[in-house]
């Protein structure tokens, strides 16, 4: 019953979807999520490996959760969250449904996502995010080099304006 279906609906539909082997119920709380829910302020889209530490925004690194476990879970990994939380048997049971969901014929989650939910934070290399930056910086000062030599004016911006012109003309 939506009167205009946005990407985000889309990607929340997809994600519920991937949950079906497991009931319908959300990966950290095991919480059954209703399908009238999902497009509700009840349930995020929730980065397995937060954005803060991996810079990562593919579909292999979202699933859907309660609004308050993802506030609760912060910047912790998926796996650090769960162990911290709910403790080493809940943990266990947490390996389980990923394995499970991984190995589920109708719908699986794929390689690269289940090995996400089952990382922990100090398993996550801490020169990434510095190694990753130098190399867009010198990518980008390249880039501006090249470009100067067919046009006058080369004016670079922020990430942030990029992402918005690429939704904006829907290349995303």
């Amino acid at each position: 019953n939506i009167s205009h279906v946005s990407k985000n609906d889309i990607l929340r539909y997809r994600l519920w979807e991937e949950l079906q082997g497991n009931g319908y119920k959300s990966l950290y709380s095991n919480r059954y999520i209703p399908k009238e829910k999902i497009f509700s302020g009840e349930i995020d889209i929730e980065h397995i490996i937060p954005q803060a530490v991996l810079f990562d925004d593919s579909f292999a690194n979202k699933t859907l959760e309660y609004r308050d476990i993802n506030l609760q879970k912060g910047k912790m990994t998926a796996y650090d969250y769960v162990l911290n939380t709910f403790g080493e048997n809940e943990l266990e049971e947490f390996k389980k449904r990923v394995i499970n969901l991984e190995n589920y014929k109708n719908k699986p989650i794929s390689r690269a996502k289940a090995a996400k939910l089952l990382t922990p934070g100090d398993m996550i290399p801490e020169d990434f995010v510095n190694r990753d930056l130098t190399c867009s910086q010198y990518i980008a000062k390249k880039s501006k080099e090249i470009l100067e030599e067919y046009v006058q004016i080369v004016v670079p911006t922020s990430g942030a304006i990029t992402a918005r012109l690429r939704e904006d003309w829907q290349l995303v």
